[in-house]
C-alpha cells in the first residue's frame, strides 16, 4: 500500500523516528485497524523558507502477516504455544514461545535443554512452515506452575554454520557475574553439605569442618546449577 502525508514541522523529528523504527524487514510494526504494518520504502520532501514549514511523506506499506503456530516439533517434542512469534536478526531465524510442559515431556524438555544446548535439531512449526528448520536453543527461562508444570519462555535460533558473533551487550558485567553465579552455588552446596552433616553426626568435628569448607569453594558451574539462574516468578515480563 502507498500513501502521502503531510506533517507540520515540529512533527517532524517524532514521524521520521516512528517510521524508521518500523522499517522492514525486523521494525517494529506499525499499529492499524485489526493489522499491523512495515514500511517497506520512505522518502520525504520540504520547501526551503515555507511558512509555515510542512513534510511531505511518501510510504510504501506491507502489512504484517500475525504468524502463529498450532504446534512446535523439536526433537520428539511437540510443544503447544501460549504466546508465538517470529523474528529476523543479521538472517538468522528467531523463534519465541511461552509454552506449558509437565511430566515426561518437561523432563525432556529440562533434559534438551541442560545437556544440548549447543546441538542444532529439526524444528516443524505446524501452521507456519512444514519444512523442518534446523536451530537451538537459545534464553529458556522457566516459571513454576500448578503441579509438575512448568512454564516455559523459549527461544530457539537458527545460526548453524555462522560464525560466532561478538558478546556484545551479553559481555556486560562479566566476568565478575559468572564468578558471583559461581559462589552463590558454592555456598548454597556448602549449607546443604553442613546440614546433612549436622543431622547426621550431632556435632561440627574438625573433619565436617573441612569438609565444609572445600565444597564452598568456587567450580565450574554444571548445567543443571546454571539452569537454576534461568527460573522466574513472572515470565510474562520477560515477553514483548
Amino acid at each position: 500500500m502507498e500513501l502521502e502525508l503531510r506533517v507540520p514541522g515540529d512533527l517532524q523529528d517524532d514521524l521520521e523516528s516512528e517510521l524508521k523504527s518500523a522499517a522492514a524487514p525486523a521494525g517494529q510494526p506499525l499499529a492499524g485497524e485489526g493489522t499491523t504494518w512495515l514500511v517497506t520504502r520512505h522518502s520525504y520532501s520540504y520547501t526551503d523558507n515555507a511558512q509555515p514549514l510542512v513534510y511531505t511523506h511518501r510510504l510504501e506499506l506491507q502489512e504484517v502477516e500475525a504468524l502463529q503456530a498450532s504446534t512446535v516439533e523439536v526433537a520428539g517434542l511437540t510443544l503447544v504455544p501460549i504466546q508465538y512469534k517470529e523474528d529476523i536478526d543479521e538472517e538468522a531465524l528467531l523463534v519465541f514461545l511461552v509454552t506449558d510442559v509437565s511430566g515426561e515431556e518437561g523432563e525432556r524438555l529440562e533434559e534438551l535443554i541442560v545437556t544440548q544446548e549447543d546441538q542444532y535439531f529439526d524444528v516443524v512449526r505446524r501452521g507456519v512452515s512444514e519444512p523442518p528448520v534446523r536451530m537451538r536453543f537459545g534464553r529458556c527461562l522457566w516459571q513454576q506452575g500448578e503441579g509438575a508444570t512448568r512454564r516455559h519462555n523459549l527461544t530457539l535460533v537458527a545460526d548453524e554454520g555462522r560464525p560466532d558473533r561478538p558478546l556484545g551487550i551479553a559481555a556486560i558485567n562479566q566476568p565478575q557475574l559468572g564468578r558471583t553465579i559461581e559462589r552463590t552455588v558454592a555456598n548454597a552446596a556448602a549449607l546443604d553439605l553442613l546440614v546433612e552433616q549436622l543431622h547426621s553426626q550431632g556435632v561440627l568435628t574438625e573433619e565436617v569442618a573441612t569438609t565444609i569448607k572445600a565444597a564452598a569453594l568456587p567450580h565450574d558451574l554444571t548445567p543443571r546449577e546454571s539452569r537454576e539462574f534461568c527460573r522466574t516468578s513472572k515470565i510474562d515480563d520477560y515477553w514483548g
